[in-house]
């Protein structure tokens, strides 16, 4: 296909893709899949997905996969087997405004593990950078898949195992909020079948790996800490540019004028959860605490959220199966007094994590979508939506709706949803 031809095609690719608000300023890049040398079935696609998840981590790119270039631009799988680091194919995505292409390979020689990943100026069809590195094991790959990528972008490097293991269990930053050391580990992501009150959306139930360690959120966010935020910086919230927040009336949602994180109508002081937030208020205060701090911050991604909500538990909540113990740790619909409480109040999950079952509502990175069959390693979620996840429950909600799986599509700007932050190592 030469390029007159292929340049078309492409920019119809890239009017289907539909943008959201938060990506409209990044630079695209592509992924390519990672090609497998000697490796087993499907080993270099998790690979690829780790790669991307890493990627979207960074928050500076807008990432397009292989799968989006094939499925408009027609090629057949021999086609896609040749790659796209041709001059023809890397002055093709320029033109259409990607910035960057990745693609590399993954495998196995003798006893060790190589990865090679090399990074391609699409703007002016040529390689930039390339790396290649060698390991004893498939858990080192997955870092050295992981390292790789940022060192080709020039992401600061991850902390090692043997830092991580000096790592401190809490950390508090310079405006006094509280971190807990969530550790790496694998779980069961989504609920099985037989459990009571389960949504279609919490299956397929498979296992998740989350490769390195994170702090997260000890408490939710406070009304105090968000209000510190908009005085430094003047910041409008999303319900107050647009009229107010969503709220409930008369079982419809409807936006109800005058109803922000200052004004939520309902009473609540500086020590309680802030909400009628939209998911671009949790990300704008996220960025401005990172600048005021020096340290990166970001909502969690939902399988993050749901590891550290479990605690290392494979029941419906944290604390085990039964229901009836839900009033000792989470505000919910039978005692929340129909409103939001001060954080803390209730008992923490085995990690230290307070406010994970009820009170709000909070906000996680990713798009909602359906979650997809088979093993994954840092999933970061579709890569293309319109509307996020939120997770945990909130203090108008049944017990049922309080479980460690439970999800939902947030509804931006609405009363019920604050969030809670990670804080990257």
């Amino acid at each position: 296909m030469n390029t007159r031809v292929l340049i078309p095609i492409l920019a119809v690719l890239f009017s289907f893709i539909p943008y959201v608000s938060a990506a409209k300023d990044l630079p695209k890049i592509v992924v390519w899949d990672l090609s497998p040398r000697e490796t087993k079935p499907g080993y270099a696609q998790e690979l690829t997905s780790i790669l991307v998840s890493e990627i979207s981590k960074m928050g500076k790119y807008e990432i397009y996969s292989q799968e989006n270039v094939r499925t408009l631009a027609g090629f057949t799988a021999e086609k896609m087997k040749l790659g796209c680091t041709s001059t023809q194919c890397l002055l093709a995505l320029g033109q259409m405004d990607v910035a960057k292409l990745i693609s590399g390979s993954v495998g196995k020689i003798g006893n060790r593990y190589s990865v090679s990943l090399s990074l391609f100026d699409t703007q002016n069809a040529k390689a930039e950078k390339a790396i290649s590195e060698f390991c004893h094991t498939e858990d080192e790959l997955i870092e050295l898949v992981q390292m790789a990528g940022r060192q080709l972008l020039g992401a600061p490097a991850e902390p090692s195992a043997a830092e991580r293991k000096e790592m401190d269990k809490t950390f508090t930053n310079s405006i006094g909020m509280e971190f807990v050391l969530i550790p790496a580990g694998r779980f069961l992501m989504g609920s099985p079948a037989n459990e009571p009150g389960r949504a279609e959306n919490e299956g397929p139930q498979r296992e998740v790996q989350i490769t390195k360690p994170f702090y997260l959120g000890k408490y939710e966010v406070k009304v105090s800490e968000f209000r510190e935020f908009v005085k430094a910086t003047q910041y409008k919230t999303d319900a107050e540019t647009k009229g107010g927040a969503v709220i409930r009336v008369k079982e419809k949602w409807e936006r109800k004028e005058g109803i922000t994180w200052y004004s939520p109508g309902i009473s609540q002081k500086d020590d309680h959860p802030v909400v009628c937030l939209a998911w671009s208020d949790a990300v704008d205060y996220a960025k401005w605490l990172a600048q005021k701090t020096g340290h990166a911050y970001r909502l969690p991604t939902e399988a993050e959220w749901e590891y550290a909500c479990r605690a290392g538990s494979q029941q419906a909540y944290s604390f085990g199966s039964d229901a009836r113990e839900l009033s000792k740790f989470g505000w919910y619909l039978e005692n929340s007094g129909g409103k939001t409480r001060p954080v803390g109040q209730k008992k923490p999950n085995s990690w230290g994590l307070f406010d994970m079952h009820g009170n709000v509502w909070e906000w996680c990175q990713d798009y909602y979508g359906k979650y997809p069959a088979g093993r994954a390693a840092d999933p970061a979620g579709p890569a293309r939506g319109s509307i996020r996840v939120i997770r945990g429950g909130g203090w108008a909600l049944p017990a049922k709706d309080l479980r460690c799986a439970e999800r939902r599509n947030g509804f931006i700007g609405v009363d019920r949803v604050g969030f809670r932050l990670v804080r990257t190592p």
